[in-house]
């Protein structure tokens, strides 16, 4: 009897072996998709105005402020500075409570 020792290869760890070639890899690098700004050059038209403060109460106004659909819009888009936008974003939701603005529309 001799004493050889036979060592076998898993299939898994020959077929990583035999497909190290560059050739066989995928070198395709993944699309990033990039958002873009919209860059308008507007002033808060609130503070043009001399608004102060924004209530709930003010429907008409905050309509302005809202889309076709219901959403608020955007900073980017409305022209709001930081302070009213936020104080935008908590007039609109309570308007929303006391059913003075849809939370969304059917259209």
């Amino acid at each position: 009897m001799s004493d050889e020792i036979v060592v076998k290869q898993s299939p898994a760890v020959e077929s990583t072996a035999s497909t190290n070639d560059d050739s066989s890899f995928d070198t395709k690098k993944k699309n990033i998709r990039r958002r873009r700004k919209i860059i308008q050059n507007l002033k808060c038209p609130l503070c043009e105005s001399g608004v102060k403060t924004v209530t709930y109460k003010d429907v008409y106004q905050l309509k302005k402020f809202t889309s076709v659909r219901g959403k608020i819009i955007s900073v980017e888009k409305s022209g709001a500075c930081h302070r009213h936008q936020k104080m935008l974003k908590r007039a609109i939701k309570r308007a929303r409570f006391m059913s003075l603005l849809p939370y969304s529309s059917n259209e």
